[in-house]
């Protein structure tokens, strides 16, 4: 016998469903038509039963109408009876339609009516009194009335048994239909369900038996597809965000797993941070340390978790939007790639999940970790495509300016430059190689003139860049040099240099910095210049206990413009007349003030007030001038308003250009120099003295940090720029590098790039020593250490010495001072990663607890603490004379006011902020200050 397909037993069995359905459907069609027909006849019998009731009910009354006028003689009785026999004749006329179809009843109706006129015949006789009438002949006419009644009544009898024996008769038809309907509803649905239910369950063995042969290959083909499309999406797209959330997007749409994350392990913090979430909670925690719960666990092995059998009392839920639901399993994989691990993903399953499900997730794991790390290289490559493309157009930029400058006065300006600055440099550099008796031994009275030539020699600087200055300024070859530049910064920077000289004068000096005022185009040395100028003029002219207050802020052209001369007033108009908005620079004091005669002679070359006050106050009258020129360079207004003895305000307006018009312009490049013999004060190296390469390509510079080195014993060689310095590096394999950042050519951080990328030289520590206090940037290049001109002697030993040429530093022990326990321990991570010992103490009390017990070589101490601030554990430290000299370095988040930071002028190595925290720059100052504190190894022959 042939067995029928799963495909042909469907289609006969849907043939004999469709023909069993349409046969029943014609049955029941005429059983219900003929059950239709039997309702209606007895709706129909109904009906005139109703009306003959009606009649019948009329007729008795109108009798009862009838009898009531005669006992009474009421006519109101005569109306009611005439209107019931009016209903009466309308309900004859209705029955007589209703039974058009039967002829008896026709017939009685006929009769009916004609009895029922005899009626009303009557009934007018009787609404006269016959006064001469007999009591027989009145007896016959009431007895003649009673008898039409009676015939009446007989008649209408006989209506309704005939009516109601219809009814039944129809009824009893209707219900046997109905019957017969059901009946054959129910055993042709009977034999269809036995029917169907046999074919449904052949068709189910079939169907059982192919669905359990093709699961696994429907299976298999799923999540190849789905790990088809993640490598698609691996492949197509570049950026880390989208991956991470297209990923978990693909894992989402498969029902099994309604919800996923991925943390992400960040090595440098030991944490596991949530990176991307789909469909997670919104209370899910973003951070998980290594150590924590199953995901830490997983992050930990490198081993993949399976959980299931989950209840409410786990907290464990899945979001839906309309409910919460509680997941049947939890699976958590680690990504990792060549045994690093990158991350975790976690998934909630809406079901337990087989073999073959996990084995897809953990092989999209893998897929997963290349796929990241390929974007963390393709990254590393676009930012130094982007390095590379960035310094091609800067180096575009600067020839075109180079080539439109006019070559002859620029000519002139140089050499005017380089012919004052440059014995005046030699002298200022040998003067204090002379005082620090780097020169030989010198009695006190040559020191003393030492000193003085020094001291002097830095002022005729001063004075000689101002007057070159003044003239760059007034012959137009001054360009600005525009960059992007932060108001806060500038104000940061002229308060620091600014604070001492305050200080000394006991002066107040105050810093107000309107809020998110964001960054904006300047010439950032000629704007520095305008504020310390400002600065400086106020100091001196504001007497001992005096306020000078510095504030910043954006002002609209509106404010601008409505500021107006008077007696005590002068306005300069903004030359720029195109934005809508300025840089206000407000500096106020609290000194002599100005009379309004000594206004107007204000801003003009050499000229002071009077001659009383030249005498008093020093200076050469250049320092406003200079301001008023390089306010107007910038196209932008000054303001001053005065009063004596009262004081004086400065305001002067920039405009305010957006960042990103940045534009940047350099100088042009020295002349080359022939560098001098070191001098015959410096001692004579070992043979075996670390070798130090300096990369300067000022000549003056090179010899004073030459002379500085050899002093204490060192080798150097001197190369003029970036090429020769990478060549000579790779050709002498010095202990370590001093570089400059300006330089003729490449700069040096192209040289800086390169000694890092090639084998033979990336281990060779670099110093960076410039006027571009770049410390970020320069740290993240590779720099060991990052200092800014001018740079003492002191300090460049303590940086060669804390890149490890003056011996390894011991494992020295550093306190970390905070109340924060996460900031400790991540301070102390670096410290301990860098071979020094940490000592950790979370309160003030606890640090000078430490202290009392063991002596740290150097302490990190955070200012905002309770109880015991960080202000009040430096006061307790520096009264003691066991710890007053034991350095610190200021860790901390708070926001340092003038007067915080001059309270720790002095007091401290260095102040660094947690907002900028970088560990290499920590770690740079920690060993600075060990090393100034390290006694220096003799290196001489």
């Amino acid at each position: 016998m042939t067995r029928l397909s799963v495909q042909q037993l469907a289609t006969a069995g849907f043939l004999v469903a469709v023909a069993a359905i349409l046969a029943l459907a014609g049955i029941g069609w005429n059983f219900a038509r003929q059950t239709l027909e039997a309702s209606s006849f007895v709706s129909h019998t109904h009906q005139v039963i109703s009306v003959t009731s009606d009649i019948q009910s009329d007729i008795y009354r109108s009798e009862a109408a009838q009898r009531a006028f005669i006992a009474s003689r009421n006519p109101v009785y005569l109306d009611e009876r005439d209107a019931t026999l009016a209903v009466i004749d309308t309900g004859l006329r209705q029955f007589s339609w209703l039974t058009a179809d039967n002829p008896q009843q026709q017939a009685r109706v006929a009769e009916l009516r004609g009895e029922i006129a005899a009626r009303v015949q009557v009934f007018h006789e009787n609404e006269t009194l016959q006064p001469n009438e007999t009591p027989q002949a009145l007896d016959e006419r009431l007895s003649r009335g009673v008898r039409r009644l009676e015939r009446v009544r007989a008649l209408l009898d006989q209506i309704n048994t005939e009516e109601r024996r219809l009814l039944a008769e129809r009824e009893a038809v209707e219900d046997q239909r109905s019957q017969s309907t059901v009946t054959t509803f129910i055993v042709f649905l009977v034999a269809l369900v036995l029917l169907l239910g046999a074919i449904a369950w052949r068709l189910r063995l079939d169907w059982a038996a192919r669905q359990r042969a093709e699961q696994a290959v429907g299976e298999e083909r799923r999540y190849d597809a789905l790990h088809a499309r993640a490598l698609t999406l691996y492949n197509a797209q570049a950026t880390r965000e989208v991956v991470l959330a297209e990923t978990l997007a693909l894992i989402g749409e498969n029902p099994l797993f309604p919800v996923a994350v991925f943390y992400e392990h960040e090595e440098w913090g030991g944490v596991l941070r949530t990176v991307a979430r789909h469909n997670a909670p919104a209370d899910l925690k973003s951070v998980l340390r290594i150590d924590d719960g199953v995901v830490g666990a997983v992050a930990r092995s490198g081993k993949p978790a399976y959980l299931e059998h989950f209840d409410a009392a786990s907290g464990l839920r899945i979001e839906t939007g309309l409910a919460s639901l509680h997941p049947a399993a939890l699976l958590v994989c680690p990504v990792s790639y060549q045994g690093r691990l990158i991350g975790v993903l976690a998934l909630a399953a809406a079901a337990p999940l087989s073999a073959r499900d996990r084995g897809f997730v953990e092989r999209l794991c893998a897929q997963f970790a290349v796929a990241l790390h390929n974007l963390g290289q393709l990254q590393e490559l676009n930012l130094l495509a982007e390095q590379l493309r960035v310094r091609g157009e800067d180096i575009q930029v600067k020839n075109a300016e180079l080539e439109k400058a006019d070559r002859m006065k620029s000519e002139f300006l140089a050499n005017m430059s380089h012919e004052l600055r440059t014995p005046l440099n030699a002298v200022i550099g040998f003067s204090g190689l002379m005082k620090d008796g780097l020169a030989g031994d010198l009695n006190a009275e040559q020191r003393e003139y030492a000193n003085d030539i020094h001291v002097s020699g830095k002022h005729l600087l001063s004075l000689i860049n101002d007057i070159l200055d003044l003239s760059k300024v007034e012959s137009g070859h001054m360009p600005l040099e525009l960059g992007a530049a932060e108001p806060s910064h500038i104000m940061t920077s002229a308060v620091s240099l600014m604070r001492e000289k305050a200080a000394t004068r006991r002066l107040r000096l105050n810093a107000v910095c309107a809020p998110d005022l964001g960054s904006l185009q300047l010439d950032l040395r000629k704007s520095k210049q305008i504020v310390f100028n400002l600065l400086s003029n106020a100091i001196k002219f504001t007497p001992e206990g005096g306020v000078v207050t510095l504030a910043m802020k954006r002002v609209a052209r509106a404010e601008v413009d409505g500021v107006l001369e008077a007696q005590d007033t002068r306005v300069f108009r903004p030359a720029e007349r195109t934005l809508a908005s300025f840089l206000e620079i407000r500096v106020e004091d609290s000194g002599i003030g100005i009379a309004p005669g000594g206004i107007g002679r204000l801003f003009q070359p050499f000229v002071q007030i009077d001659s009383s006050l030249s005498r008093e106050y020093e200076g050469t009258g250049l320092g406003l001038t200079m301001v008023k020129r390089l306010v107007e360079l910038h196209g932008g207004g000054l303001m001053l308003r005065s009063t004596p003895n009262v004081g004086t305000t400065f305001v002067v307006w920039l405009p305010w250009r957006p960042a990103a018009d940045e534009t940047q312009r350099e100088p042009p490049l020295p002349e080359p120099v022939a560098l001098p013999a070191s001098h015959g004060g410096s001692r004579e190296a070992a043979p075996d003295a670390p070798l130090i390469l300096i990369v300067e390509d000022d000549p003056r510079t090179a010899t004073l940090m030459r002379a500085q080195l050899e002093s204490d014993g060192y080798r150097v060689e001197v190369a003029r720029s970036a090429e020769d310095g990478l060549t000579r590096a790779a050709a002498l394999m010095p202990a370590a590098l001093v570089l400059d950042i300006i330089l003729p050519g490449r700069d040096g951080w192209d040289l800086l790039s390169q000694l890092k990328e090639q084998p033979q030289t990336g281990h060779i520590p670099v110093v960076i020593v410039s006027i571009t206090a770049e410390a970020r940037r320069g740290f993240a290049l590779g720099a060991s250490q990052v200092l800014t001109k001018p740079v003492s002697k002191d300090d460049l030993l303590a940086a060669l010495a804390a890149v490890g040429l003056d011996g390894q530093l011991p494992a020295a022990r550093v306190l970390v001072v905070d109340d924060d326990p996460k900031a400790v321990t991540l301070v102390g991570k670096h410290l301990k990663s860098a071979g020094l010992v940490p000592m950790l103490a979370y309160s003030g009390r606890e640090a000078l607890e430490v202290v009392r017990q063991q002596r740290p070589a150097l302490i990190v101490l955070d200012l905002m603490m309770p109880q015991l601030s960080g202000f009040d554990v430096i006061e307790a430290l520096r009264g003691r004379s066991d710890t007053a000299d034991i350095p610190i370095i200021v860790l901390t988040a708070k926001l340092l006011t003038v007067q915080d930071r001059a309270l720790l002028s002095g007091r401290v190595q260095q102040v660094m902020e947690k907002s900028d925290f970088q560990p290499a720059s920590l770690l740079a100052e920690v060993r600075r200050a060990l090393a100034k504190g390290r006694p220096r190894q003799a290196r001489t022959a």
